[in-house]
């Protein structure tokens, strides 16, 4: 993923207690929308700039895949609570398809006094790159009480 450092807007703003933009470039597209699924690429950091390695992909099997050695995470993510760490939930908000944002996230908004044992470190500062690369239309599975799927 090419870095966004030199196309900034509003580098250094604080989005909420916790939470700073790093850089910005808006994208083009759809605004993204909470509860949507998106194609992604995202890049972690610990404080220092040692780069988070995923161990695995998370996703989609057919889509999810990892680059740069394991450093960034190629998938699907749903923008919603239950799929992300509150610092990358609430720091896309506004940003459209096609856009980049890097932001610093404190541990609180992060894994927290926790981590994530072997990759992210207790108490850890991180520094998220996500690129939108666009909506994935995700259709729910058939069941007993809508065996075709949603209406439409």
């Amino acid at each position: 993923m090419a870095a966004i450092d030199g196309d900034t807007r509003s580098p250094g703003r604080r989005l909420r207690p916790g939470l700073e933009l790093l850089a910005d470039h808006p994208g083009t597209g759809p605004e993204i929308q909470r509860r949507h699924t998106y194609f992604v690429r995202l890049k972690l950091w610990l404080n220092r700039g040692q780069p988070v390695l995923w161990r695995w992909p998370s996703g989609l099997v057919d889509r999810a895949r990892l680059e740069d050695g394991g450093a960034t995470l190629v998938s699907d993510l749903r923008i919603d609570r239950e799929h992300l760490i509150p610092g990358l939930f609430q720091g896309v908000a506004g940003m459209r398809v096609g856009g980049r944002r890097k932001l610093r996230i404190s541990p609180h908004l992060a894994y927290g006094d926790r981590g994530i044992d072997g990759i992210v470190p207790p108490a850890a500062l991180l520094v998220a790159e996500i690129q939108i690369i666009e909506e994935r239309v995700v259709i729910d599975r058939p069941d007993a009480d809508n065996p075709v799927g949603p209406s439409a």
